[in-house]
């Protein structure tokens, strides 16, 4: 076994790590950065097509920001499915899905990417924000979101990236290793906010995204890049 292998987190320990900083993971999402997720998720949700009687599947869902916005946007839309391996994120997201008046609207389901014990072509649209990077076995979850996508079924990803070699790239690796620790550190737990960035480093560059995705049969749809690349949305089509 490589020293890579010993040191990647398991789904268990992931899971244990969003459990503990789920009460601040909001206000923190807000704050490291610059309020600027959700004019990033807002997006995302607009690709979300028209479907009547569809289902929705937001993967890794957290505290259920997509889940929920898709849901007052998407009326047409007749099962929101909120998926996610941390109960106390989705603890949150059911009580933030409940003072919207949509407990009765959205389902939340503990399950990983990876596995998520859906039927075959299930769903109409695939949502992951910001959780792709953090699954253990990523060719697997992509698979899988293939699998349960309908026919014509859309998979919108937002993700971090690792930026490209610039100056902003610089900027955005010292932010992010040395700056965002310290703030999570003051208001969370620092080792959860010294992983995050780990997990960005340690992701596939987007170009590799897109050509596996090509590969299982996706379709390219959409690209919107955000922070000089830093951040991408990928809309494609099974």
């Amino acid at each position: 076994m490589s020293d890579q292998q010993r040191q990647s987190p398991s789904e268990e320990s992931i899971a244990e790590m969003f459990d503990t900083i789920a009460p601040r993971y909001d206000f923190l999402n807000s704050l490291l950065s610059f309020n600027q997720d959700k004019r990033w998720r807002k997006k995302l949700i607009s690709l979300i097509p028209t479907k009547f009687n569809g289902t929705l599947v937001d993967m890794a869902t957290g505290t259920g920001d997509v889940i929920i916005n898709a849901a007052k946007k998407h009326r047409e839309y007749a099962t929101f499915l909120g998926l996610d391996i941390s109960l106390q994120m989705m603890e949150r997201a059911q009580q933030k899905a409940a003072l919207a008046g949509l407990a009765q609207k959205i389902s939340f389901k503990r399950a990983s990417c990876e596995q998520t014990g859906l039927p075959a072509q299930f769903c109409d649209c695939i949502s992951i924000a910001f959780g792709l990077r953090n699954t253990i076995d990523k060719d697997q979850a992509l698979a899988e979101f293939y699998r349960v996508l309908k026919p014509s079924g859309y998979l919108l990803i937002l993700e971090f990236f690792p930026p490209a070699n610039s100056l902003f790239a610089r900027i955005f690796q010292f932010y992010f290793q040395r700056i965002l620790p310290l703030i999570g550190a003051l208001f969370s737990n620092r080792a959860a906010y010294a992983y995050l960035p780990a997990s960005v480093e340690n992701f596939y560059q987007p170009n590799c995204l897109r050509e596996k995705l090509q590969k299982m049969g996706f379709y390219p749809v959409k690209t919107h890049s955000f922070l000089f690349g830093a951040c991408r949305l990928i809309a494609v089509k099974k």
